[in-house]
């Protein structure tokens, strides 16, 4: 039985590698029943890639390792990682946890795959999403947000032409959204359709661990009613000036002088130049760096409640505005800048507000925050005091 399935698998792959070939010879009629659908498609996708010699681009081991331990994967596999580990060593595969970009966050090899591994960039830091190396089971699981199984020559690099990788999506059970690829791969010779489906169990198990909400950004600024701000999902405790600071900098992104920044933050207040540089400078170290200097920005991404709801706003989506709005913006603040912004946003907001003649608009917003707005709550009374019309 053994020999048969090695049979199967000797003519299977001398079968894909034929068409390989003449797909990188410029011939793109394919065998249809040589190639499935989900590789051809990949493979189309990857005629801008040049075939490389070797391996996969990698980034910095500092910052992969900052990455994964910052990530939200990272915590929700802990619970599975012995059993991938051990999966990895008794099944003489390389198990890597990567990224919704594709880069590799975490791996880790059996005696088997590991210089094999090593030799490709098939580690931590290596970029393996289909626009750096073409088709291969994490860039395709990413494109597809589905399970799949890249077999030998189906990968567009010949550097992984001996092996087979099974890889599958985690997805974030709240919102849908994909968060990261788990892969399992060890060279052809191995391959069993068991893979596929451990891998996909595997990447359910850590889906389920992820926290129920995931952070919109590494930064999240919350300054509408009470202001809240997260750093990478943990709630950051800042004194007022330093929010103001960060409203700020939110408001212009194409970065603020020294001098506007003063103007902006104090106006008039006694405070000098210097005051706000070692503000800044303090900031700065709260948030790991990440905020440039001439002129003074953000280095970060970042989303902001009072930033979302001005786009809504322009965009016309009053429902959308609606359940984003919490209250005032900043409104213990005495910025000028930022008591400018307050009062504009106050105005549109309360006719937003008077235009809404929809009840059951303004209950979902109160149902979903309720120590929201006193004018949301103003205007539903106002709304459910009128007399109904009688038919």
């Amino acid at each position: 039985m053994q020999q048969i399935l090695r049979s199967s698998l000797v003519k299977r792959r001398k079968m894909i590698e034929a068409e390989w070939i003449q797909w990188i010879a410029g011939n793109h009629d394919f065998n249809m029943d040589s190639i499935r659908s989900d590789i051809q498609g990949s493979w189309q996708r990857s005629v801008t890639v040049a075939i490389q010699q070797g391996q996969a681009p990698a980034d910095d081991a500092y910052l992969t390792s900052k990455l994964w331990k910052e990530s939200v994967i990272r915590q929700a596999a802990e619970r599975e990682q012995e059993q991938i580990i051990q999966l990895a060593r008794e099944g003489e595969l390389v198990a890597a946890i990567a990224d919704a970009s594709g880069r590799l966050l975490w791996t880790s090899a059996s005696r088997h795959m590991q210089a094999r591994a090593e030799a490709v960039n098939f580690t931590a830091g290596g970029r393996w999403d289909e626009r750096s190396v073409g088709t291969n089971a994490v860039g395709l699981s990413l494109s597809l947000k589905s399970a799949v199984t890249v077999f030998s020559s189906e990968h567009y690099q010949p550097f992984v032409h001996d092996w087979v990788c099974y890889a599958a999506p985690i997805i974030h059970p709240q919102s849908g959204e994909c968060v990261g690829i788990l892969d399992l791969s060890t060279t052809w010779k191995r391959h069993t359709p068991l893979g596929q489906a451990a891998v996909t169990e595997l990447a359910r198990s850590i889906a389920r661990c992820l926290p129920h909400q995931l952070p919109r950004a590494e930064l999240e600024v919350y300054a509408l009613g009470q202001p809240r701000v997260l750093f990478r999902g943990q709630p950051l405790v800042l004194p007022q000036r330093y929010l103001e600071m960060l409203c700020l900098l939110l408001l212009n992104p194409q970065g603020l002088s020294l001098e506007a920044f003063h103007a902006a933050l104090y106006r008039d207040a006694v405070a000098s130049t210097a005051t706000l540089k070692a503000e800044i400078s303090h900031l700065r170290r709260i948030l790991d760096g990440k905020i440039g200097s001439r002129p003074y920005r953000l280095l970060i991404p970042v989303w902001a409640d009072f930033i979302q709801i001005w786009q809504a706003l322009r965009e016309q989506k009053t429902n959308e505005a609606l359940a984003l709005y919490r209250g005032p913006f900043m409104s213990s603040s005495d910025s000028p800048a930022l008591n400018e912004w307050r009062h504009c946003l106050n105005v549109v907001m309360d006719q937003v507000l008077n235009t809404c003649t929809e009840p059951s608009v303004l209950v979902d917003q109160i149902c979903s925050n309720p120590s929201g707005s006193h004018l949301v709550r103003e205007r539903l009374v106002e709304l459910l005091a009128k007399p109904r019309l009688s038919w």
